[in-house]
């Protein structure tokens, strides 16, 4: 699910971008929220818990929020906003901007995994129970088609299914508690992508959407396309390399030549 998604535009590489690269694209692109690393991510949920706001907040103390906590990335406020308040009622559900910021930033796999799984650990126990992890689901199903802008939101009945599934796996009964190993080792064979735990390989979010059936399939391979073209038309960025001044029995041999 949205939990093992990376940035549309950084999809296909297979390591996390370093912070240099990621705060030079703040500055040539400052409005794309999938431009975020994940310490963006994290600094944003840290000052999120710390002053103990509730789920909804209104569009104003949200903007707020994001400028003090990622001031570099103010600028894509308005953006989010539009994308997370969809029926203009001057609310966003934090939650599911930050499960949107996780898959679709420049982390790896294991990284959004880890850190879906760490926004709904509410006690910091690194367990949840079945209706954390119901709504650690739908936050995150739901907010893979608003970032997007395509596909179908999940229902209610599906997402029940999906948790029924996951307890199950784990030979969990509903009253217990998941551990979050035990929900990383379903996401690893749910996804089934030829991925294996401990590598940092990056999956296209429209292929992830149709594998949990939140999208159509023509939709996927159309998106996919063009995120795979977008990668192919990316620039590589050449690294600098310091020159090497000559030492002074050098510079005499040249100056004698």
């Amino acid at each position: 699910l949205t939990l093992v998604t990376c940035s549309l535009a950084n999809m296909g590489a297979l390591e996390s971008m370093p912070e240099e690269d990621i705060l030079e694209q703040f500055a040539s692109a400052p409005t794309m929220f999938e431009n975020w690393g994940l310490i963006q991510v994290n600094n944003l949920h840290s000052l999120y818990v710390t002053e103990n706001h509730d789920f909804g907040m209104t569009c104003s103390d949200f903007s707020a929020l994001l400028a003090s906590a990622v001031p570099e990335g103010k600028a894509a406020g308005h953006r989010l906003i539009k994308t997370f308040d969809c029926e203009a009622a001057n609310m966003v559900d934090v939650l599911e901007v930050l499960c949107g910021l996780v898959v679709s930033c420049t982390a790896n796999i294991e990284e959004k995994v880890n850190k879906l799984f760490d926004l709904f650990d509410f006690d910091g126990t690194k367990k949840v129970t079945y209706d954390e992890l119901f709504i650690l689901l739908f936050s995150s199903l739901r907010s893979m088609v608003r970032v997007l802008g395509k596909g179908i939101e999940p229902e209610d009945s599906d997402v029940e299914k999906m948790a029924d599934e996951i307890f199950l796996k784990a030979e969990k009964e509903p009253t217990a508690h998941l551990s979050k190993a035990e929900f990383v080792d379903w996401v690893y064979s749910e996804v089934n992508f030829g991925i294996k735990k401990g590598q940092v390989k990056k999956i296209g979010l429209p292929m992830l959407m149709l594998k949990f059936d939140v999208i159509e399939d023509d939709d996927a391979k159309d998106l996919e396309r063009e995120r795979l073209l977008a990668i192919a038309d990316k620039p590589v960025k050449k690294k600098k390399h310091k020159g090497h001044r000559k030492s002074s029995t050098s510079a005499a041999v040249a100056e004698k030549s």
